[in-house]
């Protein structure tokens, strides 16, 4: 290995030890200031609780529903470019 592609390779992987630290980094500051936030608020009452239940599993299920179609008709061809046999007319 010549000495310029060694140090390429040592650079990179630098950079991704450091992009790995701050991307860890970013995780454990926006989880403190969740859990901060969390504590700090009021709870809530329980018919709001079964109305946000509610909703996140109509968004779950209606997400897995579109994604479920998407590979439905990716498979059954219906996303193929249009194609004609026919001759155009003049």
């Amino acid at each position: 290995m010549q000495p310029q592609q060694k140090m390429e390779e040592i650079v990179r992987h630098a950079n991704m030890w450091l992009l790995g630290a701050i991307l860890a980094a970013l995780l454990v500051v926006a989880t403190w200031y969740t859990v901060a936030v969390w504590q700090e608020t009021p709870s809530m009452p329980f018919y709001r609780n079964v109305i946000l239940t509610g909703a996140a599993i109509l968004m779950l299920v209606s997400g897995c529903g579109l994604i479920a179609l998407m590979f439905y008709s990716r498979r059954k061809g219906y996303d193929e470019p249009v194609r004609s046999d026919r001759t155009p007319q003049e």
